[in-house]
């Protein structure tokens, strides 16, 4: 019983080739980010989002808020990029985690979310 599934498993992981290397970007050049984190760097990026941007709006808690002041960040910082926030709930064995995906990543931008991801400010 095995032994024809094995072949048939063998047969076709032959024909099945590994994705290609993601592309190294050039300094200048804009492209696509993607990151994802679990609630705990949830708090952090959205402690710091509030602190640059206006501290009397609403919480950016909801993948809506996140995505709309992501973008809105961006666009004050000069940089550019469009972000787009997916919530995946948390299931038995898995924690919940945000994905975040801003398409038309320049430099500034880069940064900028990098220095959120760490925990800094925002702006420069």
């Amino acid at each position: 019983m095995w032994g024809k599934s094995l072949d048939r498993a063998r047969r076709r992981l032959r024909g099945v080739q590994p994705p290609p290397p993601p592309a190294v970007l050039e300094p200048g050049a804009v492209g696509a980010l993607d990151i994802s984190f679990v609630r705990p760097e949830l708090e952090r990026v959205v402690a710091s989002l509030s602190a640059y941007l206006d501290p009397h709006m609403p919480r950016p808690d909801s993948p809506a808020r996140l995505a709309g002041a992501l973008t809105t960040a961006i666009e004050r910082l000069g940089g550019t990029g469009r972000a787009t926030v997916v919530r995946s709930p948390a299931g038995l064995y898995t924690p919940e985690y945000w994905h975040v995906r801003i398409d038309g990543a320049d430099d500034i931008t880069r940064a900028a979310i990098g220095r959120l991801l760490t925990g800094g400010r925002v702006g420069a």
